[in-house]
């Protein structure tokens, strides 16, 4: 286990679990837990076979991390605690595939001259191509359905 400086019970109990996690993979991986100055956890399991931990979708990790915000926030006496987990690359590859998903997305609207509805996605996959866009001034977009079926639609500004 990698760590850039001394920990609460919350980093602890997150880097414990996550060894155990790639443990019972069958992994021989690198987990590394640091904490932000902002409060949030950072974790990061690298090393052979760790995308095995991401699934369909991200689905693996998605839920790794959620469990492990839960961990930290039950190792930490409750609160609400941010943890990022990341695997393999994996959450910076998924944003620059948004990122330009989204700017397909608004190319297509411009030159169609009508919305274009992507596939459903996570908040945090939404937020990525919200704020890939959020500058443009002659596209806009909305989410639009319900959880887990939330999808966004991009649209050339009138």
């Amino acid at each position: 286990m990698g760590t850039d400086q001394e920990f609460t019970a919350g980093g602890k109990a997150l880097a414990d679990v996550l060894e155990q996690v790639t443990a019972g993979f069958g992994l021989t991986c690198d987990v590394r837990v640091v904490a932000g100055d902002d409060g949030e956890i950072s974790a990061s399991v690298d090393g052979e076979g760790a995308d095995a931990l991401i699934g369909r979708g991200g689905a693996v990790i998605d839920a790794l991390q959620y469990l492990g915000s839960q961990i930290v926030s039950r190792a930490e006496g409750g609160g609400r605690y941010r943890v990022a987990l990341d695997a393999a690359g994996y959450r910076s590859r998924r944003e620059a595939s948004l990122i330009a998903l989204a700017n397909r997305a608004a190319e297509e609207a411009l030159e169609f001259g009508e919305e274009i509805e992507l596939d459903a996605m996570t908040p945090h996959d939404r937020r990525i191509v919200h704020m890939a866009l959020k500058d443009r001034t002659d596209v806009i977009t909305r989410s639009e359905g319900d959880e887990p079926r939330r999808r966004i639609v991009v649209e050339p500004a009138d």
